[in-house]
């Protein structure tokens, strides 16, 4: 069981990778915000990337954010993460009308997320993104690991690669209908 403290503490470090991805967000020049409902469907942050991109006008993508002390780095530099089987899911689906993503942020057992400077204030942690659409259902009833490609940065160019990549349009899928009964 967890304790009333725990959960208070994950609250507050959740919390802390959601605005950071937004105060990166915005130190990247993209427009950013809350999602219009409860985190009901695994979205915490929404992005936009503003102008058009590929024939899409302010291309967009729903972020999921998860944050955590135990982000473990693979040897290849990759990141690795117990995601819970209910986010697995709803974020391997491909048929969101706004794409999901899940971004990952590490952050320091000791608690210290922000150290000021001279010249500046820094967050301190590491993370990464990555999309899950299109994976097979998990066969744990618990957690699924996920893998985070280390080239899935969440800063300046990381954010505008997810977003060209997954906020503009795509083709949706046509279901085979065999309207003549020639099958």
């Amino acid at each position: 069981m967890v304790s009333a403290r725990e959960q208070e503490q994950n609250a507050l470090q959740g919390d802390f990778g959601e605005a950071w991805l937004e105060v990166v967000a915005a130190g990247c020049g993209l427009l950013h915000g809350r999602p219009a409902s409860l985190d009901l469907q695994k979205a915490d942050v929404q992005l936009f990337l503003r102008g058009v991109e590929q024939g899409t006008y302010n291309p967009a993508v729903l972020v999921q954010v998860k944050t955590t002390v135990d982000l473990r780095q693979l040897s290849d530099g990759d990141y690795s993460y117990d995601l819970d089987i209910e986010t697995y899911d709803v974020l391997r689906r491909d048929d969101h009308s706004v794409r999901r993503i899940l971004a990952v942020i590490g952050v320091s057992k000791d608690g210290e997320n922000v150290r000021l400077h001279a010249d500046g204030t820094l967050l301190i942690g590491r993370g990464a993104w990555v999309s899950l659409e299109g994976l097979p259902t998990s066969d744990n009833a618990k957690t699924q690991v996920v893998r985070l490609p280390a080239c899935n940065t969440l800063d300046h160019s990381g954010l505008r690669l997810m977003l060209r990549t997954y906020g503009v349009r795509r083709s949706t899928p046509v279901p085979d209908v065999d309207a003549w009964g020639l099958s």
